[in-house]
């Protein structure tokens, strides 16, 4: 998922002053360690810049090792940690970030790192830190629309990761009402964390459908609750559907990668389901064929959950492969997609069992009556 890095730079450019600055000595040795700094502070960025990650995180920790009391810790920590970042070496860039909130509380820097963080948090699987630190950004003066999307989003994101879904899909309903109510001169110029929102909200009505578990009861209670998780799945399909049509490439692959999920997973629950209880006493072999029976039934009304799945993976790569976008949406999508293929090829062969158990009562499940 993305962050929104921004170099620390300002320690490199001075500060303006619109009048005439009064007249100072400064100690030799403090000169010629701030020169220093400035030095191996630029070094750092240079290397930075030139995408050698690994070599500007250890110049921009030895400027906060060799010149601790420097205007340059913040910058450095800062930098160190989007370095991390780009490596996905995300414990170490959390640590730099949190080390700088630590030395530099007051620090220029505290609003980005605190955003970097909010990432990390939800990345790192630590929600309650996320939610204690996209509170304090909420408390910050002067936040873009933009900005305040993302602290919305990233919430929605925290209070999913706890489990807590109602709390979840508030916060997403208010980040998309957010989203919604601003002025022209307002608005939200980037949809990726809208986009985020409302994925997160289509997240919390799939795994309540998912919960739903089909019991072992008669016929007419297993349709009552497959009815009802099939009302949840289409609900959430929709929601995806929103998610898709906000435009932003890594949220619309993620979106379509669920929605094929969901009709795999309904497969998996049905063909899981327990066989309803026979209406008379039957012995084991005559068990065995009337469950053998009961399972090819529903193998042959579930087939179309599995053409669904491959038709949505199929569009989302597609739709990845023309907007160039590559996320761990696409491996994902690959893979399913072909075991979904390899098992739609396998229960064609069982076609003619199941022709046979349907043409025996083609109305009804097997002993359902």
């Amino acid at each position: 998922m993305r962050s929104a890095p921004i170099i620390a730079l300002t320690v490199l450019l001075g500060v303006g002053c619109a009048s005439r600055p009064q007249q100072t000595t400064v100690p030799r040795q403090v000169r010629a360690q701030t020169a220093e700094a400035r030095i191996a502070f630029a070094a750092a960025l240079a290397r930075m810049k030139a995408d050698e990650c690994d070599r500007a995180v250890t110049s921009f920790d030895r400027v906060v090792e060799t010149f601790p009391a420097s205007r340059y810790v913040s910058a450095s920590l800062y930098n160190a940690g989007l370095c991390l970042q780009r490596l996905e070496r995300w414990q170490e860039s959390t640590e730099r970030y949190e080390r700088l909130l630590r030395l530099r509380p007051g620090s220029a820097d505290t609003k980005h790192t605190r955003f970097q963080l909010a990432f990390l948090y939800v990345e790192t699987h630590r929600f309650d830190d996320a939610l204690e630190t996209t509170d304090l950004l909420l408390g910050h003066t002067g936040l873009t629309s933009d900005e305040r999307s993302e602290v919305m989003a990233r919430r929605a994101e925290a209070w999913l990761g706890r489990g807590d879904l109602d709390a979840a899909a508030t916060e997403a309903r208010e980040a998309l009402l957010y989203y919604r109510t601003r002025s022209e001169e307002e608005r939200i110029r980037d949809p990726f964390f809208v986009a985020s929102a409302n994925y997160t909200l289509a997240e919390t009505v799939r795994l309540k459908s998912e919960s739903i578990v089909i019991p072992q009861a008669k016929v007419e209670a297993q349709r009552e609750v497959l009815e009802r998780r099939a009302g949840l799945l289409l609900e959430a399909q929709r929601t995806y559907f929103d998610t898709i049509r906000m435009t932003d490439a890594y949220w619309a692959s993620a979106a379509g990668y669920r929605i094929g999920s969901m009709y795999d997973a309904f497969w998996d629950a049905i063909m899981m389901a327990p066989a309803p209880p026979p209406k008379r006493t039957m012995t084991v072999e005559e068990l065995a064929i009337y469950t053998e029976e009961y399972r090819l039934r529903l193998a042959e009304l579930a087939q179309p959950l599995i053409r669904h799945a491959i038709r949505f993976w199929e569009l989302t790569l597609r739709m990845v492969q023309r907007t160039g976008v590559r996320s761990e949406w696409n491996g994902r999508i690959e893979g399913d997609l072909e075991r979904a293929r390899a098992r739609l090829r396998k229960f064609a062969g069982l076609g003619n069992e199941a022709s046979v158990a349907v043409a025996r009562n083609p109305k009804r499940l097997p002993q359902s009556d």
